[in-house]
């Protein structure tokens, strides 16, 4: 053990020592394999730097276009995707021609992608990242992306329809009924494929009924009449629903409260 530990750190002396010589001694053939060497081997710390001045030494040459991709994704494989996808996207600006055209088009929307927020945070990049990815497959109808692509859109929208949920789901829990019908509906009409549809579309229902329970008296009949309405929508559009039996219950009890109703106030 102590034996490989020596090597070890031999190994790592020497290889400091190296990279230390290439990067201040080095000619810029040296400081370009070695940072290809590194890259390769993932060292994206020890190969950016040396990208980086070779950006420099080689800017408006053809050269600059492969020691460019290989920043851009320096920037990625550190995790830094907000930089990488700055950089990305100034390479598909700046070398519209280039072979990796499509490939850093797409890393620019992957990085958009990878950047994005959970639902409970501001969506803004997850819009931006599928406005993105959805304008790269305009452009590129057939690429090889595509299909990663699609995935990771889907992945989006299950983002966004998770906060249109939970955004709906709040109004109802703290008993804004009003504003939970509304916010479901939405959520619905935003994302017609949104999971557990049949449940959104119950809260639907139960949220109106409460609204009808505890209205006000010239508000009352007409919310209830809305109970009956969401009930036959429920119905006709969930048959099997496991809330079928709850919904049933809420619509009796709909018309049970307003009959009483008509008959204290003699509306009948």
């Amino acid at each position: 053990m102590n034996r490989l530990l020596a090597i070890l750190t031999i190994f790592i002396f020497v290889s400091c020592s190296e990279y230390g010589e290439v990067l201040k001694k080095g000619t810029l053939t040296q400081k370009y394999d070695y940072a290809v060497k590194a890259y390769q081997k993932k060292d994206y710390v020890r190969a950016l730097p040396l990208f980086e001045e070779l950006l420099a030494a080689y800017r408006g040459q053809p050269k600059s276009e492969e020691i460019y991709f290989y920043y851009c994704y320096c920037y990625f494989g550190q995790g830094q995707y907000e930089l990488a996808a700055y950089h990305f996207k100034n390479f598909t600006e700046n070398y519209y021609n280039s072979k990796h055209m499509e490939e850093c088009a797409f890393m620019y929307t992957k990085c958009l992608y990878k950047d994005a927020l959970p639902y409970f945070l501001d969506q803004t990049n997850t819009e931006k990242a599928i406005s993105e990815i959805q304008a790269f497959l305009n452009i590129y109808p057939n690429s090889k992306f595509k299909d990663e692509c699609n995935t990771q859109v889907e992945s989006l929208r299950k983002t966004l329809q998770k906060k249109a949920f939970e955004n709906a789901l709040l109004f109802y829990k703290v008993e804004d009924y009003n504003a939970a019908v509304i916010s479901f509906k939405n959520a619905i009409k935003s994302y017609p494929d949104i999971e557990n549809k049949d449940y959104i579309e119950f809260l639907i229902l139960k949220s109106s009924y409460l609204l009808a329970k505890y209205s006000v008296d010239e508000k009352l009949v007409d919310r209830y009449n809305s109970v009956f309405k969401e009930y036959t929508h429920f119905v006709k559009y969930n048959k099997g629903s496991k809330y079928s039996k709850q919904a049933t219950e809420i619509n009796e009890k709909a018309a049970d409260e307003l009959n009483k109703y008509k008959k204290t106030n003699n509306l009948i």
